[in-house]
């Protein structure tokens, strides 16, 4: 072949390569994605698996995974591209599997068949740079108590590694700050009940990475996107029964307050910081004469009162148990579940449901049903 030929065949495949780096760009641009959730479904007999859904058009859903045992827990990345998703094996290890929904390619993201171990619970950082996920490995037949590893998302192999070092560290549930320099999640050690802050780089003054909150609820709170503060559930006992409030910490001052009032008649279960870090979304249920079955979403400001509230989802047979904003801080998604039945409820059993709450106006949708564990599809 002549010189200008080669040089012709070599331009037309720069060209092509080009139009397919353009065009994969052009599909994936999230200013021309629809507004999708996604969830496992279904949640009543059967495998789970990730479905997506548009929440503009919710009858129109797509099955993202197609586990033969199932999906137990899953993550977007922010851009949308990227689906972590820990599936459940035959060999009784859950496994972490990657899908690039740009492609379809799918990889295991990490062996823990291999590992003899589970892991579970990734989440993304907000940059798309690391992976935090949760792994419990095989000791004598049984599982340990999980701790937390890091996989490299820019490694060509997905390296993996603890965390923290220290193997007496231990812990689930793992959160993000925005700028993706803390992780936090509540310590598995039952001697020491409570929250674990771990930044990478100190932020105060007094160069410690690792910080410990007292908590015994024994869930995660949610971190401020700043990550220097930090709201989340505490027992307080009224009488002879228990109930939750919320508390903040400031980890900067090293001081602690109440977010609810703990001898108030209600009972504050959970709670989500806004990305515009002045508002905070949390589930309550009044104890006195304004008591519900379930528990309703009230929208507070960190810096107003318990009295100025705003309550966004207020329908007394549903209770409001997990919830998550998207990237604007416009939207929440929600997972319901109806404890009294309606006339238009019919026959046949309970199901969870999927809603998104608009901000804007003032209104919540239906997404679907019998499904569980919304997540947004990107930021």
């Amino acid at each position: 072949m002549k010189r200008d030929k080669l040089d012709l065949a070599a331009f037309v495949i720069v060209c092509v390569c080009l139009l397919g780096v353009a065009a994969a760009a052009w599909v994936m641009d999230p200013a021309r994605q629809p507004t999708r959730v996604a969830f496992l479904h279904p949640a009543t007999g059967g495998t789970q698996n990730v479905w997506m859904a548009d929440i503009d058009d919710p009858a129109a859903q797509q099955q993202l995974t197609f586990s033969e045992h199932g999906v137990f827990d899953f993550d977007f990345s922010a851009d949308g591209r990227w689906l972590a998703f820990a599936e459940r094996s035959g060999a009784g290890a859950v496994t972490l599997q990657l899908l690039d929904l740009a492609n379809g390619r799918l990889t295991n993201l990490v062996d823990c068949v291999a590992l003899k171990a589970n892991c579970t619970t990734p989440v993304f950082s907000p940059d798309g740079k690391w992976l935090v996920y949760q792994r419990a490995e095989s000791i004598g037949g049984r599982y340990g108590l999980p701790r937390l590893w890091l996989v490299n998302m820019k490694s060509a192999a997905y390296d993996s590694a603890a965390l923290i070092a220290d193997k007496q560290v231990v812990g689930h549930s793992p959160i993000w700050s925005a700028d993706s320099m803390t992780v936090a999640f509540y310590s598995a050690d039952v001697t020491q009940p409570g929250i674990l802050i771990y930044d990478f780089i100190p932020r105060g003054d007094d160069d410690v990475q690792l910080r410990f909150i007292p908590s015994s609820h024994g869930t995660m709170g949610t971190l401020a996107p700043n990550g220097l503060q930090l709201i989340f559930p505490e027992l307080s006992r009224r009488g002879d029964q228990f109930f939750t409030h919320l508390r903040i910490a400031d980890l900067g001052a090293k001081t602690f307050a109440a977010f609810t009032d703990p001898q108030g008649p209600t009972d504050d279960v959970a709670a989500q910081w806004s990305p515009d870090g002045e508002t905070v979304a949390f589930a309550r249920r009044y104890t006195d004469e304004r008591w519900t079955p379930g528990h309703q979403l009230y929208l507070k400001r960190v810096s107003a009162s318990d009295d100025e509230l705003k309550p966004i989802i207020h329908e007394p047979r549903l209770t409001t148990s997990y919830f998550r904003w998207n990237g604007a801080g416009d939207q929440l998604v929600m997972q319901r579940f109806p404890l009294l039945r309606d006339e238009a409820s019919g026959t046949g059993p309970a199901l969870p449901e999927i809603w998104v709450y608009d901000l804007a106006s003032d209104e919540s949708r239906k997404i679907t049903e019998d499904a569980f564990l919304p997540q947004w599809v990107g930021a």
